[in-house]
């Protein structure tokens, strides 16, 4: 199953996949869907099994337009 970590900037978001694809993660940038019902930006989507790290990573990269991260 995949997660989604929203972004309120688009430029964290771009350095949260950059951040993972250093650390041989896949994932995808995309639009934040609506049914989420955050404001507009972009959306990394990743494989739960890698929930851990990219916590972390979004602490570590001091990410804080990050709006947590959902199933």
């Amino acid at each position: 199953m995949n997660n989604i970590a929203p972004f309120r900037s688009r430029s964290e978001a771009l350095k949260l996949s950059r951040a993972l694809n250093d650390a041989h993660i896949a994932n995808i940038v995309v639009n934040t869907p609506r049914r989420l019902g955050l404001s507009c930006g972009l959306s990394v989507v990743f494989n739960e099994k890698h929930f851990d790290k990219v916590k972390s990573l979004i602490a570590e990269k001091d990410l804080g337009t990050s709006q947590g991260i959902f199933r």
